[in-house]
């Protein structure tokens, strides 16, 4: 009404009009000021209502194979902990050791007062490991997604992607303003179409995956996706967040386990799983790794990775590097539970991982399950739903450090569980 007055106005008196419309402009901003905090509140109760509400576990030990939580001893199985480095006490020591000598913070973005001696050693024994020219850290994976993708691609650019890559890969693509293809999750033919299609109309052909998907545990067609890559003179980024530490002679990741490390152009990794710290990282070529530290902004405006976490992450390379029997305890943990969880005939989504994921009907029988088995089997394993994933499931993620014995009770408390829950 006010807004169609505005307009009759216009035609006699367009002075008379801009006063009327910075009126209404100011009245619209006040009324949003205003109920800002009924907002918040009308869509937490819608959150609620759908079952999506998520709230924070707060647990108040060592990170393992068992944490506590409200003063009871339970199963962790909702960790990406899977050598259980982030409480082992070689890193313990070697942060306690550098935040003696060194300090905590880092005082600053690395380009102007944050770059110590510690990130330049970890970034040099990355490179080294990963057998690439060169190696930057980032704060964290999120960041290291984001930043690279969002500094390599502009608008005369194309990236194809795989539909159920992680969220910091879509942002990043988000950001970067490229064209952006999505392909079927794991579809080698699919993504060829789109190649096929689009690859002659862009300056720069990227495609992006995981090695290993986090929500499904399923891994990527590398070698099949390699050979696209080449045929099309496309650039090819695979996130090792689940991979690193775990596969491959020395736990390069799964494209060293592959053979096909030579032909992936950027490597990220992760140092918040497996390595058991915080941070992540992109592996690649020397001019790579010039030209993200002077177009990145993650990297710029960040303030650089903590003396505790670069000590820690610096340790834990180290002993991945030779953890050869904790590799082995893993994936015989991994084919152990595979085989207990599929006699069982859960509803499993297949996986080649440390991941394991039960789906489910609905959102609110997933909640359900979960909180039971917390509160009546001590078990923590969580629900995750929509929007995260499109089907709610229980992820399940097996260590190197969990017992078959502790593997056997899961899988006799959702066994129980789930069979009373038929029942009813």
């Amino acid at each position: 009404m006010l807004f169609c007055t505005c307009k009759g106005q216009l035609r006699n008196n367009k002075k008379f009009f801009h006063a009327y419309f910075i009126q209404y402009k100011t009245y619209c901003v006040r009324v949003k000021i205003l109920n800002f905090y009924e907002f918040l509140a009308e869509n937490i109760e819608q959150i609620k209502r759908s079952s999506l509400y998520r709230k924070l576990r707060v647990f108040s030990s060592r990170s393992g194979p068992y944490v506590k939580y409200n003063g009871k001893k339970v199963i962790q199985v909702s960790s990406n902990n899977y050598l259980g480095l982030a409480g082992d006490v070689r890193l313990q020591r070697a942060v306690s050791e550098a935040v003696k000598k060194y300090g905590v913070g880092s005082t600053g973005s690395r380009l102007i007062s944050g770059t110590h001696e510690l990130h330049a050693r970890l970034e040099e024994q990355i490179a080294e490991l990963k057998g690439t020219e060169r190696a930057i850290v980032f704060s964290s994976g999120y960041d290291a997604n984001l930043g690279t993708l969002s500094a390599l691609l502009g608008e005369d650019d194309a990236v194809y992607s795989d539909e159920l890559n992680h969220a910091s890969i879509i942002d990043g693509i988000r950001l970067s303003k490229a064209q952006k293809f999505i392909y079927k999750h794991c579809d080698v033919e699919h993504l060829r179409e789109l190649l096929s299609e689009n690859h002659y109309k862009y300056k720069l052909n990227l495609i992006v995956t995981d090695s290993i998907f986090s929500m499904d545990g399923n891994r990527a067609p590398l070698q099949e996706i390699v050979k696209l890559k080449e045929c099309y003179g496309a650039v090819l980024f695979v996130d090792e967040a689940h991979s690193f530490g775990i596969y491959g002679p020395h736990g390069e990741g799964l494209v060293h386990e592959l053979g096909i490390a030579d032909k992936v152009d950027i490597q990220m990794g992760t140092l918040s799983k497996a390595a058991g710290s915080k941070g992540g990282y992109i592996a690649g070529s020397n001019d790579l790794i010039e030209y993200l530290a002077n177009k990145s902004r993650a990297f710029i405006f960040s303030t650089a990775p903590a003396i505790p976490s670069i000590a820690a992450s610096i340790e834990a390379v180290e002993i991945i590097k030779k953890a050869h029997n904790l590799r082995k305890k893993l994936h015989g943990n991994i084919k152990y539970l595979k085989k207990k969880l599929e006699e069982q005939k859960f509803n499993l989504i297949p996986s080649e991982s440390a991941i394991f994921c039960i789906k489910f009907d609905d959102i609110e029988q997933t909640c359900q399950v979960s909180e039971q088995l917390l509160d009546k089997y001590n078990v923590m394993a969580f629900a995750i739903r929509p929007p995260t994933v499109e089907i709610p499931r229980i992820r399940l993620c097996t260590m190197a450090l969990h017992e078959k014995s502790d593997l056997d009770y899961l899988v006799r408390s959702l066994s129980e569980l789930l069979n009373l829950n038929r029942k009813v």
